[in-house]
């Protein structure tokens, strides 16, 4: 389940088409599950806890046509290859190579002639010699009622209507050929490292996202010639920007990155930016430093850079970055130039490619704040990759769920599932968070409670564990004894509205909301939420073990402190307080040493 190939089939007649299913279907199921090279590539992963192998399903998508046949074959879930029937006229194949970047394709499937062809050209061979330059891991096949090309294969062209003994059916050559498309090195590694980082997914919007990060692995990933110096000659260092939610498995694609490239002999070398605090440590920690360059370093070292050779070095949490640090990898991020810290006097370059995390909302309030350069970022953004959250594909939220049950079932010893409400529920969360792993948190804690009890895992099991860290308790607020009355604006001072209108602006472009509706909370806000709480808050200042209340700068700086522990450490509250965690870290340590 954790690979899912697409094959396309184009031709110009609906009724060639239609007549594919269901036998067509059937028939490239069965042969992939006796196939030892295409059935284990396709498994792999599925049923991870030791259940046993289900039959291949095969997902249809129609373009271009529409038919009570197609309407009427429904696939099973989850299904483990993507078939796409297209209908193209005049041999355009406009529809098709939409597709093709799209989707991570195996093999497409061409009719060899065109009924509105210009001048008789075999478009369907001219569209596959297209596709397999230029996408050389695609396997193409023709599927043709006329002879065969005197230069195309034979064992990748099948005869319509053909009846002659022994004579290889559409369904047998589209297996082999899948066959082919998994013996390229790069594919090989691509899908063996899906499985390896638990990767599952239903949805075509996470395979548009692996079709995409395949297709940029294979053009950033060229390893640099062995034995040719880069002195004097300036090269852009291969750089790429995963762009997503907490918990949507940045870190994973970026090991798929790696694995689909020419530089997986190569290590993956990954550096923490939430733990490059300031400019000594990152200059240290990536390019290395030398003998004597600051306390302590009694030895030379070489950096991350140097090790990952011609590798692959990952950035992570790349946003968390100090902006005083950014001037450092500015140049590094252009050419791949740097130095080791204490000999600036040597320039060295880079092998490596880099792959750079970020966190879509902290990332997107730093752009805003205008402290990141716009230089840098053109360096950083040269090629961003969005990953679509979890709550966008509601079919990967059932397919994780239900395999992060059988995991955890094998775990535990029992045989659980999930009822149909249970799967309901969770598809309509919105997994805001932490995504995908704030979807393994609520399964592992439901099993852990319950596999004893039920081998049925219902909405009613799984609820409680949603919100506020999986049931912990809620800071509450004792209720003001008598709410303060709301003050009517004919009375309000010079202060009270400038404050007021400064509240609007914040708020319009802290939450980019319209003014008009900037206005409504604002005066929702001071006049009615925040005036009960003012009381509640007097009242803990003033506790009875001190003399007089605590001073209010101090109690900001108690409030702040209260917040960090509270969500366990800078970096879990980077996202609740809007301040670095960075930022907070150093806020923490100028108060340890005064």
């Amino acid at each position: 389940m954790p690979w899912i190939p697409h094959i396309m089939v184009t031709d110009d007649d609906p009724r060639v088409l239609e007549s594919l299913v269901p036998g067509f279907l059937s028939e490239l199921a069965q042969s992939l599950s006796v196939s030892p090279e295409a059935g284990a590539a396709l498994r792999r992963g599925d049923g991870g806890a030791g259940s046993p192998l289900s039959g291949l399903h095969v997902k249809l998508s129609a373009h271009g046509f529409t038919s009570e046949r197609l309407n009427a074959y429904r696939h099973r879930s989850p299904h483990h290859v993507h078939v796409h029937l297209v209908r193209e006229r005049g041999g355009r194949f406009d529809a098709a190579r939409r597709l093709l970047n799209e989707q991570l394709f195996a093999v497409v499937v061409s009719d060899l002639r065109f009924s509105d062809d210009a001048g008789g050209q075999r478009a369907g061979q001219l569209f596959i010699d297209e596709v397999q330059r230029i996408h050389p891991h695609i396997q193409g096949i023709l599927y043709s009622a006329y002879p065969r090309p005197d230069a195309f294969a034979p064992d990748r062209f099948v005869r319509k209507g053909d009846s002659t003994p022994g004579a290889p059916s559409l369904a047998a050559v589209v297996a082999k050929a899948l066959e082919r498309h998994l013996a390229v090195p790069a594919v090989a590694a691509f899908t063996r490292a899906i499985a390896d980082q638990g990767i599952v997914y239903q949805s075509d919007a996470f395979g548009t996202t692996l079709a995409q990060l395949f297709d940029l692995a294979r053009l950033l990933g060229a390893e640099p010639p062995a034995g040719k110096g880069l002195v004097g000659t300036r090269r852009p260092l291969p750089c790429l920007l995963l762009d997503g939610e907490s918990g949507t498995g940045k870190r994973g694609l970026a090991a798929l990155f790696h694995a689909a490239t020419d530089r997986r002999k190569a290590p993956l070398v990954v550096a923490s930016c939430n733990e490059l605090t300031n400019e000594t440590l990152l200059r240290s920690t990536l390019f290395g430093h030398k003998r004597g360059a600051f306390t302590d370093a009694r030895d030379d070292r070489p950096g991350l850079v140097a090790t990952a050779g011609r590798g692959v070095i990952l950035l992570d949490d790349f946003h968390r970055l100090p902006t005083a640090c950014t001037a450092i990898l500015h140049s590094f991020l252009e050419d791949g130039e740097y130095s080791r810290l204490g000999e600036e006097e040597v320039r060295r370059h880079a092998d490596s490619a880099a792959v750079l995390t970020v966190e879509t909302g902290p990332w997107l309030e730093r752009r805003r704040s205008g402290e990141l350069p716009l230089a840098f970022l053109a360096r950083v953004e040269r090629l961003p990759l969005a990953i679509p959250p979890l709550r966008e594909r509601p079919d990967d939220i059932e397919a994780q769920a239900r395999w992060l049950v059988r995991v955890v079932s094998s775990e535990v010893g029992a045989e659980v599932d999930l009822t149909d409400d249970a799967v309901e529920g969770l598809c309509n969360q919105p997994f805001a968070d932490s995504n995908s792993r704030e979807l393994r948190n609520v399964i592992e804690r439901a099993m852990i409670r319950h596999h004893r009890e039920t081998d049925m895992l219902s909405w009613a099991h799984l609820k409680p564990y949603f919100g506020s860290n999986g049931g912990s308790p809620m800071l509450t607020i004792p209720a003001a004894a008598e709410p303060v009355p709301k003050a009517p604006s004919a009375s309000l001072n010079d202060w009270q509205r400038r404050l007021r209108a400064l509240a609007v602006k914040t708020l319009t472009r802290g939450t980019r909301l319209e003014p008009e509706l900037a206005q409504a909370v604002m005066l929702e806000l001071f006049d009615q939420t925040l005036p009960p709480l003012w009381p509640a808050a007097e009242a803990a200042r003033a506790t009875p073990r001190l003399e007089n209340p605590i001073p209010w700068p101090v109690w900001e700086d108690l409030w702040r402190c209260f917040a960090v522990a509270w969500f366990g450490g800078p970096t879990p509250a980077e996202r609740a307080l809007g301040i670095p965690a960075n930022t907070l870290r150093q806020w923490i340590n100028d108060r340890e040493s005064k």
